[in-house]
């Protein structure tokens, strides 16, 4: 009866152990970093910043747009170099960003306004990036966006 206590529990302490490494805090350093990645991201579509998406994003890049296109990392910086950015603004909803770490990985869920220079449309995109943290240091490796209406 003992033995069978202490298997018990032994298998007890291990289900919990597997369970809270599901989905972990992260460091608050990573979350942070994200975040200023994520901002940086979102604000090279203002800037045209082919540098920032460089080193954002990874060589394996692949996305999916608003238009339900894939998209991989050439492909985006081919839009960058390709002229004048057609965006007056673009920002993160920080409010509306959460990011969960699974080790190496996280997954951010969140949301970004901007406004079109001509015409002065403004938008919402809700969006989901995959970072993978490679050599100490964080990558999107994939991404959707889905344009939606502004709240």
């Amino acid at each position: 009866m003992k033995m069978l206590r202490t298997c018990m529990f032994l298998a007890s302490l291990f289900a919990l152990a597997w369970i809270s490494r599901a989905a972990d805090a992260g460091s608050s350093a990573d979350r942070e970093q994200i975040l200023q990645l994520e901002r940086d991201w979102v604000q090279s579509w203002v800037t045209m910043d082919v540098a920032a998406n460089e080193r954002i994003v990874a060589d394996d890049y692949l996305g999916t747009g608003p238009d339900g296109k894939r998209v991989r990392k050439a492909d985006l910086l081919a839009e960058l170099k390709s002229g004048e950015a057609p965006l007056a603004s673009n920002h993160p909803n920080e409010d509306d960003v959460t990011i969960r770490f699974y080790g190496e990985t996280a997954i951010v869920n969140g949301s970004e306004s901007w406004k079109l220079k001509e015409g002065g449309k403004s938008g919402r995109y809700i969006w989901t990036d995959i970072f993978v943290k490679r050599k100490g240091r964080w990558q999107v490796v994939a991404s959707q966006d889905l344009e939606v209406a502004n709240k």
